[in-house]
């Protein structure tokens, strides 16, 4: 292949076109693998809660922007917005109403109120903006200000804006539900304040708000939920969470087969199977080391396992260094846990019959979960895919 003649007769590099990652509309809805319970979850949230705060809660990339997409209740007055003003708890706020006033701005009935709150917020936006990049300038300068001079966010002003706005279109609309997505990528102390201070303002009849979340809210709201974490108040917050699990292999190998269906013949059927163990069920993961075995062989005219092995050596090598220095002792628990997956009482007994010790066999599989090179799935011990391959992990 010529490259610089734009001569391009390697059919590899038509892989990459389906190996990009986003998330799934309902245009590319063949590509979906079991996310169906989730989303039917999601919808009957929609359509059948009277009100409430709801959340998406999972690991990156599992696929949270995804199962937003189909949140498409009948009869159900539905918008999706997106946060990305994200310097503060203030402007997480500004960047939620405004974007919901800019998704407004075409409804009969609503959009005059949407135009207003959406051009008022813009212009304070710009004002603080400006003023922070002039004081920034002039700061080398010795330059003082009161702090009371300072143009800052209007919190109450904005979440009267938000309460003015889900109102107008509850009384005009009927049933309300607001899809917010990108939050999950918020630090989990701003997400929990704002939701906290609004929860007067987004609870009204017939509206309903599902977030996406960062997982560790979801880890903390299970502990409260059922009153193991005494200190926390996520019940008062959220009225349920949907938890998006890791797919298993075989999910994930179909995502893989279906967005490649196209080039089977050119693909050695090991280097799925690979694949959708190096993911761990994160179907990113898994587009990704395609994404990157295939670049890294681009001029090849089949992709077979050796390909994929040697991307994600070198990648593990290059990525997790630190994390491939180990003990002896280490080195035999991968060695005999290399395929293990069960409890960790059954991975010790593994190890004491290599001569370890119960203690040190604990101590070692604690180590080894810390490096992420064991990973905890369920309840059960296994090894990452990550570092399966390699030959001296």
């Amino acid at each position: 292949m010529n490259y610089l003649n734009g001569v391009n007769d390697m059919p590899l590099s038509e892989l990459l076109n389906y190996l990009m990652d986003k998330p799934i509309d309902f245009h590319d809805q063949r590509y979906l693998v079991n996310r169906e319970r989730e989303i039917e979850s999601l919808n009957k949230i929609a359509l059948y809660q009277p009100f409430g705060i709801y959340g998406v809660a999972g690991e990156t990339g599992i696929g949270k922007s995804t199962v937003l997409n189909f949140v498409r209740a009948k009869d159900v007055f539905i918008r999706m917005i997106n946060i990305s003003l994200r310097e503060s708890m203030e402007s997480i706020l500004y960047d939620l109403v405004y974007n919901l006033s800019k998704s407004l701005e075409d409804e009969p009935k609503i959009s005059q109120k949407a135009k207003e709150i959406a051009n008022r917020l813009s212009e304070e936006v710009s004002i603080i903006k400006g003023f922070s990049l002039g004081f920034s300038m002039v700061a080398s300068a010795n330059f003082n200000i009161q702090k009371n001079q300072i143009p800052r966010f209007n919190f109450y002003a904005a979440k009267e804006s938000l309460r003015e706005l889900i109102q107008l279109v509850t009384n005009v609309k009927g049933k309300f539900a607001l899809i917010v997505d990108e939050l999950d990528k918020e630090k989990k102390e701003d997400v929990l304040r704002i939701l906290d201070s609004l929860k007067k303002e987004l609870i009204f009849d017939n509206f309903v708000v599902i977030l996406s979340l960062p997982y560790s809210i979801y880890r903390e709201y299970g502990l409260d939920r059922l009153r193991w974490n005494e200190s926390g108040n996520l019940e008062n917050i959220f009225k349920d969470i949907v938890f998006l699990s890791p797919l298993n292999k075989s999910d994930i190998k179909e995502l893989l087969v279906k967005r490649l269906s196209n080039y089977i013949e050119i693909i050695q059927n090991d280097v799925f199977d690979i694949a959708a163990d190096f993911s761990d069920g994160n179907p990113r993961d898994a587009i990704w080391i395609m994404n990157k075995t295939v670049f890294e062989n681009v001029n090849e005219t089949k992709l077979e396992r050796k390909h994929i092995l040697s991307t994600i050596d070198k990648i593990i090598k290059e990525y997790y260094a630190d994390q491939l220095f180990l003990t002896d002792n280490q080195k035999l628990a991968l060695d005999r846990l290399r395929n293990f997956e069960g409890p960790r009482d059954k991975a010790v007994e593994v190890l004491r019959d290599s001569g370890m010790k119960r203690t040190t066999a604990y101590s070692i599989i604690e180590q080894l979960l810390n490096k992420k090179i064991l990973i905890k799935r369920n309840s059960l011990i296994m090894m990452s895919g990550k570092f399966r391959y390699i030959k001296n992990a």
